[in-house]
């Protein structure tokens, strides 16, 4: 049995080698936390929607019993996720939201109701279009895809880092034969282990 001495160690060690794995822009950006309690084996989650700066909690004592190459995919996996869900993104709907919340704050400030009840609207749907961006299927598959890339600049080749991945998933995940979505990124992950998919 691992004495809590060496599970520190383990935590401490583990939590600098994941942090060697990030990308350099990300590192800031990025903390490694404990994850007490929960179901979930990793967890990333930002400050705030509109802030880059988030955690990773990782439930070290079920991590500890995972295969490194295992390890590192799931959280590269992870990061990716986290990456494609930046609300400051730049793209049309975030230009739009912004300035349609600017405009709503202007209107308002001006008394004009009707003008600021246009722009609001116009902020709403905007914000609510960011949303299903982030939260759209090709976002799971933008992540798997991200961690494929980044296993290749740590040694991996991209058939082993898409194997290692869906061992990792299939190991940790309590898989719905139902969930379509990730039936889909298992058979998309195994076919680039067996070299065919690009």
């Amino acid at each position: 049995m691992t004495s809590r001495s060496d599970f520190k160690s383990f935590e401490q060690e583990e939590t600098e080698r994941l942090r060697d794995l990030l990308p350099a822009s990300l590192r800031p950006l990025i903390s490694i936390v404990p994850n007490f309690g929960g179901d979930a084996l990793l967890l990333s989650r930002r400050k705030a929607p509109w802030q880059p700066q988030g955690t990773v909690a990782i439930d070290f004592r079920r991590w500890q019993g995972i295969p490194q190459p295992q390890r590192d995919l799931l959280f590269l996996r992870e990061v990716g996720w986290f990456d494609n869900r930046n609300w400051l993104q730049p793209g049309f709907y975030q230009s739009l939201a912004l300035i349609g919340g600017i405009t709503t704050l202007a209107e308002l400030s001006l008394q004009h109701p009707f003008s600021a009840l246009l722009a609001g609207g116009i902020t709403a749907l905007s914000v609510r279009q960011i949303w299903q961006n982030l939260n759209r299927e090709s976002a799971h598959f933008d992540a798997d895809e991200f961690a494929l890339r980044r296993a290749q600049y740590r040694g991996y080749t991209r058939q082993e880092a898409a194997q290692h991945l869906v061992d990792g998933l299939e190991q940790t995940l309590k898989l719905d034969p139902t969930d379509i979505l990730t039936a889909l990124r298992l058979q998309r992950l195994k076919a680039i282990a067996l070299n065919l998919h690009p």
